[in-house]
């Protein structure tokens, strides 16, 4: 099958494990475009070479170019943001499981439109994630916006810790969230200056949040949410930054059982339908638009 579209090596220097080159999309219509995604790129060989096999990269070179053997590798796109184009990262493992926690590789600020985007996910079998995309840090904007599928009041940390944990895996398993402790339900900034001085200093007040989040979820959240304290008008605000996981993460209740949460709208929502937590393993592993077109969805 002839694709349209094509990812151009102009290799500039070959060496025994990892190859140089300036890296191009190319388009293929009436009259084909040709423009620049990065410049002066490294990348492991066995990582160039499988791009050629997977039938997505062309290299352009002074001599022929013999890719190696096929070995094992996984891509996946690490999404800044949205829009007529896609700003991503193309990050390569060894294997999927290994993908985000120990990325071997990686080309960084690239853009592409995006059905091309999504047409090279699909020839890549790429896995997909959103990277800081709707993250919010300043604490005033949120509170204008309101709470919606992307943001989270909570009034503290210590009475609502339940509530703390439910957010945090709904945001993991859904989309992207900015959680905040410190601004009640109506967007009141009411601080937790009072919490911070019953631990004795902020470092062991946001240790003591790291700590619950580890001990109340399961798998381990991957990549971990980001935690900082914001000052609004005197008052301490705790800014939680929850990007979605590529597993099926859990909450862990009292009795340490494991329970499910999805983000509709601007609720937390509890799954029970097995069903329903088949749908959402399946998107974590593969991404919702390679899922689609498998027809697992």
């Amino acid at each position: 099958m002839r694709h349209i579209c094509s990812l151009i090596a102009m290799v500039s220097q070959l060496e025994e494990q990892s190859v140089r080159f300036d890296f191009y999309q190319e388009i293929r219509r009436r009259k084909p475009e040709r423009q620049i995604l990065k410049h002066d790129v490294r990348l492991p060989r066995h990582y160039f070479d499988y791009l050629i096999h997977s039938g997505v990269l062309e290299v352009e070179t002074d001599a022929p170019y013999q890719p190696g053997k096929t070995m094992p590798a996984s891509i996946g796109m690490n999404i800044r943001s949205l829009g007529g184009n896609v700003l991503f990262d193309m990050c390569f493992a060894p294997q999927t499981y290994k993908l985000w926690q120990n990325t071997d590789a990686s080309i960084e600020d690239l853009s592409l439109p995006a059905d091309i985007f999504e047409e090279y996910v699909y020839r890549l079998g790429a896995i997909s994630r959103f990277r800081y995309l709707g993250r919010i840090d300043d604490p005033v904007t949120a509170t204008k916006l309101g709470e919606n599928d992307m943001i989270e009041f909570k009034r503290d940390f210590l009475y609502s810790k339940t509530g703390i944990i439910k957010s945090i895996v709904a945001f993991a398993n859904s989309n992207n969230g900015n959680l905040f402790l410190g601004i009640t339900d109506e967007g009141t900034v009411c601080g937790i200056d009072h919490e911070i001085e019953q631990y004795g200093d902020p470092d062991k007040y946001i240790l003591a949040i790291t700590q619950y989040i580890q001990d109340k979820t399961s798998p381990f959240v991957t990549p971990f949410p980001k935690i900082s304290l914001k000052k609004i008008d005197g008052k301490t605000v705790v800014a939680i930054f929850v990007e979605a996981s590529s597993d099926l993460i859990c909450g862990l209740d009292k009795n340490n059982e494991k329970y499910v949460v999805i983000r509709t709208n601007n609720r937390s929502v509890i799954v029970k339908d097995p069903h329903q937590i088949g749908e959402i393993y399946v998107k974590r592993k593969l991404g919702s638009e390679i899922s689609r077109r498998l027809g697992l969805l």
